[in-house]
């Protein structure tokens, strides 16, 4: 049953468009496919291991396009299931029909990220390492039903929205669109300096979550593979909290720095930040859309086929989550990567971290070490 509906809501949004083919109704493919080998050894005083695995992270297939001169459609489904491709139960990515209200502003309905962060507004095929800082994953950022408005200027972005529940809870988990839980959402971004060589990036924003009265939050994160355990577990943290995040990029020709700080005041309070810097050993910069207040694609200035050997990147990052208010512990990650994109639709990553974890983290204190190696390819 849930698979007819969600075949069935991807086919809504798109066979309206058949009405209006004169008027510039336009269907493309898109999808990406990222499968990652891992090898992690713990060294924790409750767990002392080491591991080699591999998964697919994510096979996304799906559809986006035109309807006439104002609509635009994306509806994408991921088909990885505990790290396997299954064409069985996909899991809704962005499912959303956007309404262009004119040139700067535009209204979004549907399955979609909550406006907040930079990383996580980037998308994955496009950051820096293979996984986004702790905190996007342990504060829960995620698609929600909902309504976003956008809008933008030369050197500004602002976006604000409301939000029910994850698509995937009420396909497969048979929860209520906008009983269980809902959440408002917003974020503002400056850009003072945007030009060929220097881009400046300022942001910030916030969110306030209200769960289903027999629910409790989790804030939990691992060391930056997603093949690890979690290190640090907090539980029991209330159904209501608020977001703060605050956020800065820098980018001068091939280099490039990023960093952003998210606090979660729930039951109790906790936080993190990261920082990372990268450089293009081959000379290209990254691609940012002052519309969107995210990075975009980056294209090797003499890709692999065309008498070039693509572009190389190198980068190292500093992660922090502290959910020591919340007798949860601390974990700090370092990481260095390594980046090759022979075209500007395939990527190779090669990411080393180290992790410690202190304090009452699930395993106890300890080290973390991997390596992990990501292939990605993407349309």
């Amino acid at each position: 049953m849930s698979n007819i509906f969600v075949y069935a809501l991807a086919a809504a949004l798109v066979m309206p468009g058949a009405a209006l083919a004169a008027d510039g109704f336009t269907i493309n493919p898109r999808g990406r496919v990222l499968l990652d080998f891992a090898d992690i050894d713990y060294n924790l005083a409750n767990l002392n291991s080491s591991n080699s695995t591999n998964e697919f992270r994510t096979a996304r297939f799906g559809v986006f396009g035109k309807m006439g001169s104002r609509f635009k459609y994306v509806a994408e489904f991921d088909f990885v299931n505990r790290g396997n491709i299954k064409f069985h139960d996909p899991k809704a990515k962005d499912v959303k029909l956007t309404f262009k209200v004119n040139g700067k502003t535009s209204i979004v309905f549907g399955n979609q990220k909550t406006p907040n962060s930079l990383e996580e507004q980037t998308s994955g095929r496009f950051t820096t390492f293979l996984e986004r800082g702790s905190v996007t994953d342990a504060f829960r950022l995620s698609r929600r039903v909902g309504v976003v408005v956008k809008t933008h200027g030369d050197n500004y972005s602002l976006a604000a929205g409301a939000f029910g529940n994850d698509m995937n809870a009420v396909l497969y988990k048979n929860e209520g669109l906008f009983s269980n839980e809902h959440s408002y959402a917003a974020r503002a971004t400056y850009t003072p300096v945007h030009d060929d060589k220097q881009t400046v990036h300022l942001g910030a924003s916030v969110r306030r979550f209200t769960g289903n009265a027999g629910d409790q939050l989790r804030i939990r994160a691992r060391p930056r593979i997603h093949l690890s355990q979690r290190l640090v577990d907090a539980r029991n943290q209330g159904r209501n909290s608020t977001l703060y995040g605050i956020e800065a990029a820098y980018v001068s020709g091939p280099f490039h720095i990023e960093g952003e700080w998210m606090a979660e005041d729930a039951l109790r309070s906790s936080d993190g930040y990261f920082v990372q810097a990268g450089w293009f050993l081959t000379g290209e910069t990254r691609k940012y859309s002052v519309k969107k207040g995210a990075f975009g694609r980056m294209k090797p200035a003499h890709a692999v086929g065309e008498d070039g050997i693509g572009a190389w990147e190198v980068a190292a990052r500093f992660d922090t989550l502290d959910l020591s208010s919340a007798n949860a512990g601390q974990m700090n990650t370092w990481t260095a990567g390594l980046n090759w994109y022979p075209q500007s639709h395939v990527r190779v990553m090669f990411n080393a971290l180290h992790a410690s974890a202190r304090g009452t983290a699930k395993f106890g204190a300890g080290n973390t070490d991997g390596v992990q190696m990501r292939l990605q390819y993407d349309w």
